[in-house]
């Protein structure tokens, strides 16, 4: 019998994600996966999982779930408040579950995401050359009570004497206003030169509207520039709408766009974003 976990509470918005979908693009699949690679990468590397095992994806507030057998997991990213049967879980650091306990994540601070990983990863369907789920692709598209999810066959182990060194964990926010690194898009050059003063030069805001698709700012950028043909778009782009909406591109979203394309998010500070909600505030470095 595989060892599994089951779903007591699923939290605010919880999915499986691993690596991501490449290569589909062209069918109009979005890239899907980890919002914070890093936070992703270092909970595989800390169970000796491979590189793309998937993984919890906890957003708010981490689901409550229970053990049917013995495993070792870890949490890293924002801090999810974590107990196992009562005793409190550090981030960052493995701990051995054993049948039958349950672990409760909490409301999580110090950021947006948590991520929740197993020793083997989470052995759930393959579609596309991925295990994350973004419905209607995917059968599932977040946590259900109920829910049984099997495991993969752990390595936890399987390097005697091998210790990880822990860095700080990129994505989590420390500070009440982070730097955002962007390269120009390719409609950027289209703007006035005071529109591209005030995208390097002003404090941004996130919108009540942010999700896995998109990060929708509050401050206006006055704007007459006409859509454009439909476009390739990536994780990352940020567009600027009719209205004068600045849209940040996230994992789940399309695959082209209509809107001018103004910059485009250094791949790495994607993690900081990943970390942000409603409130949160950033200065863009434009390179």
């Amino acid at each position: 019998m595989k060892p599994s976990i089951s779903i007591l509470h699923p939290g605010f918005y919880t999915t499986v994600q691993d690596h991501g979908r490449a290569g589909y693009a062209h069918l109009g699949v979005p890239q899907s996966g980890a919002m914070d690679k890093h936070a992703f990468m270092i909970a595989n590397a800390i169970l000796n999982n491979t590189p793309d095992a998937a993984m919890l994806e906890c957003t708010l507030l981490g689901p409550t779930i229970v053990f049917n057998h013995d495993v070792y997991f870890v949490i890293t990213g924002s801090n999810a408040g974590a107990t196992l049967d009562g005793a409190q879980v550090m981030e960052g650091i493995p701990v051995l579950a054993k049948a039958k306990q349950v672990l409760k994540m909490s409301k999580i601070s110090g950021g947006s995401r948590s991520y929740l990983a197993f020793a083997g990863g989470l052995d759930s369907q393959n579609i596309l050359g991925s295990k994350s789920w973004y419905y209607p692709l995917t059968p599932q598209g977040k946590l259900t009570v109920g829910m049984e999810l099997p495991l993969g066959i752990s390595r936890y182990g399987a390097s005697k004497n091998a210790h990880l060194k822990m860095q700080s964990q990129s994505g989590v926010i420390n500070s009440s206003i982070a730097t955002i690194n962007v390269y120009t898009g390719p409609e950027f050059s289209k703007l006035t030169y005071n529109q591209q003063q005030q995208l390097s030069n002003h404090v941004f805001t996130v919108s009540n509207l942010w999700n896995r698709m998109a990060i929708q700012l509050v401050e206006i950028l006055p704007n007459a520039l006409k859509s454009i043909y439909t476009s390739p778009v990536i994780p990352g782009t940020v567009q600027l709408t009719s209205s004068g909406k600045l849209i940040i591109l996230m994992n789940d979203c399309q695959t082209t766009g209509g809107y001018p394309r103004v910059l485009q998010v250094v791949d790495s500070d994607l993690n900081k974003l990943a970390q942000m909600q409603q409130g949160s505030q950033f200065l863009l470095n434009v390179t």
